[in-house]
């Protein structure tokens, strides 16, 4: 383990003087996130999270809005600070990933959300961020912790505190010239970096998405998601409740993502990881209905879509089949 106060006198990209009690200045790690095929980047300090923001996150959970996803119950004081998941922590470097590919609404794509087209992104933006810890480790020594999704953060609060984003009426982190197409990732560093104004940023309240979501799963109290396909097609064990309509979703949705005016006109992503993997595009109910273990395996290697496991997607398939009958009749 190194020592956190181990700094060198100077980093070697900027040449800025250090100090131990500096916060250094930030244009090395911005080059870094964007070699990694960072979007956007920002730090804050990793200080514990406001009252009232924690006690939104707490009303949310109190309302039973999280659904069967118990685990966003564990691990309260974790959340509240990051200290606590890597001791010493002085920033929380926030970087937002572009996933956006313009090709994501072609045949059977379409019914699949976006973030899944390729491959998991827990371990292509782990792997990047990776990359930019061991450079904080090598330039300024201290100690680092790479966090995606999995940890106990919550990453939207931190995106906006790092001036990254602003959270949109669908809940998600919308990033200035990246849209909301964006995976959140996280290096919680014993270095103290210059830390970035909050975003201040708002949607336009257009109230698109919410007026467009098929579940009615927004409103201005968040994500219901007791009723958001996503959650339904994704997190959700066992057999739908009485009533429930897939709308075409075979696995998670877009739907809020695109129709905001945010999401117009974005680059394709850099990242090659990130671009539709050709075995979904032929993907359809009847062929998911047929498959086995083996083909599943080998076709979902690496990709997100294995969370649900082939039993689950089975049931999204066999639902989505229903859905049409009743169409039809």
């Amino acid at each position: 383990m190194k020592d956190t106060n181990c700094f060198p006198s100077r980093c070697d990209g900027c040449g800025a003087p250090r100090g131990a009690e500096s916060a250094v200045p930030t244009e090395c790690l911005r080059q870094w996130v964007a070699e990694a095929g960072g979007a956007a980047c920002g730090v804050a300090d990793a200080v514990a999270v406001a009252d009232d923001e924690f006690a939104r996150f707490d009303k949310w959970l109190a309302r039973g809005m999280h659904g069967g996803m118990r685990y966003m119950e564990n691990y309260r004081e974790l959340r509240r600070d990051p200290q606590l998941l890597l001791p010493g922590a002085k920033s929380v470097v926030v970087a937002a990933f572009s996933y956006y590919h313009s090709d994501q609404t072609e045949g059977n794509l379409a019914s699949i959300a976006a973030y899944a087209h390729g491959d998991d992104y827990h371990e292509v933006v782990r792997e990047r961020l990776g990359r930019v810890a061991a450079r904080i480790m090598a330039a300024y020594g201290g100690e680092t912790r790479v966090c995606v999704d999995t940890a106990p953060m919550l990453e939207r609060y931190w995106a906006v505190r790092a001036g990254v984003g602003f959270v949109g009426r669908n809940r998600l982190l919308i990033v200035p010239g990246a849209g909301s197409y964006v995976f959140i990732g996280s290096v919680l560093a014993t270095v103290r970096f210059m830390p970035d104004a909050p975003n201040e940023g708002t949607c336009d309240g257009c109230g698109r998405c919410i007026a467009a979501c098929p579940g009615k799963a927004l409103s201005e109290e968040g994500v219901d998601a007791r009723r958001c396909l996503s959650y339904l097609t994704i997190e959700h064990r066992g057999e739908f409740p009485d009533g429930t309509n897939l709308h075409g979703r075979l696995y998670g949705c877009d739907i809020c993502q695109r129709v905001c005016p945010h999401n117009r006109s974005l680059p394709d992503t850099p990242i090659a990881e990130f671009h539709p993997r050709e075995a979904l595009r032929t993907l359809t109910p009847e062929t998911i209905i047929r498959m086995g273990q083996s083909e599943f395996s080998a076709i979902m290697r690496r990709s997100a879509i294995k969370r649900t496991k082939l039993a689950g997607l089975q049931r999204n398939a066999l639902h989505l089949l229903r859905d049409d009958d009743n169409i039809k009749q």
